[in-house]
Order: structure tokens, then sequence, then C-alpha cells
């Protein structure tokens, strides 16, 4: 079984014109800053069109299950078209439509007012299987006011995923920083924390080392898609450590489509991790197929609780 563990309806740049500008003036390719579609007042993309066209990405790429969640950047770059309780019912809905197939996660600023009710209606009455948060937005999600959501998470035996690593302004990169999640996973290790893009190339050996403490981390590799064009060698030694610290079974796979479609398409993508055996052999690095395989799924599977029910 072939697991996304990260999956968005809509990319930053498409909510929001600001980000998209600030990514357009890197030196390379940000985002897919030149190509994204402007989502004006107007309204967001049809939910259901979106979801049929991650589907059909899906199946062409050999994905059986992807999870799908809201970035809620509302408090930091403005509200989007659709609020962040319609939004979060939407991936609901969607997941309901796609049985089998999308994986829905709550996605909320827990500094909103009653942000934590809003997640435990996602647990309770829509069907999501995890929280997602992204202090991009400003918020330390070691402070106090992130704990109850991981506690809530690991009583309800359900992962927090959070962002790693540097973003586009005018969202901050500080407050994402891996080792802001120590305090939470030193004080909640029952609960599973996925550190989304493993930190990202400035800060991967941070998240690693924190994962090495903390045996309820995992590390999850959306956003390698530029290590591995910029620094194929330096992408599977990397892989190689986390084996030798964490071993691969607390590391997964995640493409964050939309955003980065044009950087990598997702078939490549499954291909890279797929012959990960050979292309380490290559670099001095012995990672087995069974090891690739945990990777593109069998980990994501066993913290999501999912059956292998075939595609």
């Amino acid at each position: 079984m072939i697991i996304d563990l990260h999956r968005h309806l809509w990319s930053v740049v498409e909510r929001y014109a600001s980000v998209r500008r600030e990514a357009a003036r890197s030196s390379v390719q940000v985002l897919d800053a030149e190509t994204a579609q402007e989502l004006g007042s107007e309204g967001l993309p049809d939910v259901d069109s979106r979801g049929a066209t991650i589907i059909a990405e899906m199946d062409e790429a050999g994905i059986d299950v992807s999870v799908v969640f809201l970035g809620d950047y509302g408090l930091r770059l403005g509200e989007s078209a659709l609020s962040v309780e319609d939004e979060n019912r939407a991936i609901a809905e969607l997941a309901r439509s796609h049985p089998g197939r999308i994986v829905p996660f709550a996605g909320v600023d827990p500094r909103r007012p009653q942000a934590l009710d809003l997640f435990r209606r996602g647990l309770d009455e829509w069907g999501m299987r995890g929280l997602k948060l992204h202090p991009g937005t400003g918020f330390d999600p070691g402070a106090e006011e992130c704990r109850p959501f991981f506690e809530l998470a690991g009583s309800r035996g359900v992962p927090v995923v959070v962002h790693t690593g540097p973003m586009a302004s005018p969202l901050v990169s500080h407050t994402a920083r891996p080792v802001n999640l120590d305090p939470v996973a030193a004080d909640f290790p029952g609960t599973t924390i996925v550190m989304q893009h493993a930190g990202q190339r400035c800060w991967w050996e941070e998240a690693l080392n924190i994962a090495f403490w903390k045996p309820n981390v995992y590390l999850e590799l959306s956003m390698w898609q530029w290590t591995y064009q910029f620094d194929r060698a330096g992408f599977v030694k990397a892989l190689g450590r986390m084996k030798q610290e964490i071993g691969l079974d607390r590391v997964l796979f995640g493409s964050d489509f939309p955003g980065l479609a044009e950087t990598m398409g997702l078939r490549a993508w499954v291909e890279v991790f797929s012959d990960l055996p050979g292309l380490a052999a290559e670099h001095g690095v012995e990672i087995t197929t069974a090891e690739a395989d945990a990777i593109l799924g069998g980990n994501a599977q066993r913290i999501l609780g999912l059956d292998g029910a075939p595609r």
C-alpha cells in the first residue's frame, strides 16, 4: 500500500497572492509560484472537481490513499473564502465520497476561539483521523495553548502532523523549528507526532536528533523533492542517517501536492522511493525493498490504523 501522508485541496500560493509574490522572487522555483491559480474572494475551486483531480493523480502515480487536510493560515494571511469549519467539513465530505482513498485530518490554528471544539467535532462527527498544525503562522507548537490538542489526539489514538522548516513570507520560520515540538513530544509520549518535511534541508538534523530521543516522533519527507533534485547523494546520505539513528520505520512518504506539482510529478516522486534500494546502493547506503515499502506506505498504514484493503 502506498500512502501520501501530506496532501492539500489547494496550495498556499493558490490561496494567497502575498505568498505567491514573495515565493516568485526566489532565485529558484518555490512552491510553483509562477503557475499557481489565484483564488479570490469569489470562491475556491469546486471541491468535488478538485477531489476528482486528486483521485486521478493518485491513480496515475499508483497511490492508494492520500491524507488530506487544511493548512489554516487565516490568522496570519487573512481568511479564505471558505470558513475554517466549512473547509474542514468539505474535506470530510470529500473523504466520504471516496471511501478508502482519502483520509481526512482536521486543520485549525490553535489560537482560534473554539479551536479545540472544532478538532473534537472533527473526530466525533466528521470522521477525521488526525490533526494538522501549521506554526508558520506564528504560534509555538510547544506552547501552553497547544497542549490540549496533543493531549486529545493521544487520548483518541490519532497522530498530529506539524509543519517544520522555513516558509515564504509573510509566513514565518522560527516557530516551525523541529526543536519547538520537543516539550509536547516529551510530555505526551502516547501521542504520535509527525514532523512534516523533517525540518527541510536546514533543520533535518535537528529533527532527527529530537526523533532519536523521542520515539513518538516521526519524520515525513515532503518538500524533499528539492533535496533530491539538487543533491541526490545528500538525499541518500540523509536517509542513511535516519536509518542508522531512528530506523526507517519512523520515516514517511508525503508529496505536499498540489504545491509541488511543477517541481516533480507525483509518479516520479513515488518512483524515487520505489527505486530507493538501487539509488542508495549507488551512494554506499543499504536500504532494503522492505524498508522502501515501509516508507511509501507501511509506516503510515500503521500509525493511521488502516486495513490493507486493495485500491
